[in-house]
């Protein structure tokens, strides 16, 4: 199962990085903002939504895991699925974009570090 956390988090981290460019911290600003939403869902929401992820982490492997995927290549399979025929497929990437850019455009909370 760890490994499964950690693949997990590292495709939010990709997809994050494509959305959110990281110049600045922002794509680690949203990368921590989309985990943390994550974390806080219901547990019935939250494990089809970290199923699809991984999913979706998959769905690349002829040319290897998406987080390991050059930024050009990412950028397409994102693309690919924010089009998709398949509703789930646009849900998904439509979810991942709508809070990584809530957590771009949102005020910094104080986190008194």
């Amino acid at each position: 199962m760890d490994q499964l956390s950690s693949l997990f988090e590292k495709t939010v981290a990709a997809i994050c990085e494509e959305i959110a460019p990281p110049r600045s911290g922002t794509a680690t600003r949203a990368t921590a903002f989309v985990l943390g939403q994550w974390a806080r869902m219901p547990r019935f929401l939250a494990w089809p939504l970290r199923f699809a992820t991984i999913a979706f982490a998959c769905s690349s492997l002829p040319r290897g895991m998406f987080h390991r995927l050059p930024s050009a290549r990412r950028e397409a399979i994102i693309e690919r699925w924010r089009k998709s025929a398949i509703g789930p497929c646009r849900d998904l990437m439509r979810f991942y974009r709508s809070l990584a850019l809530l957590a771009l455009h949102s005020p910094q909370e104080e986190t008194g570090k």
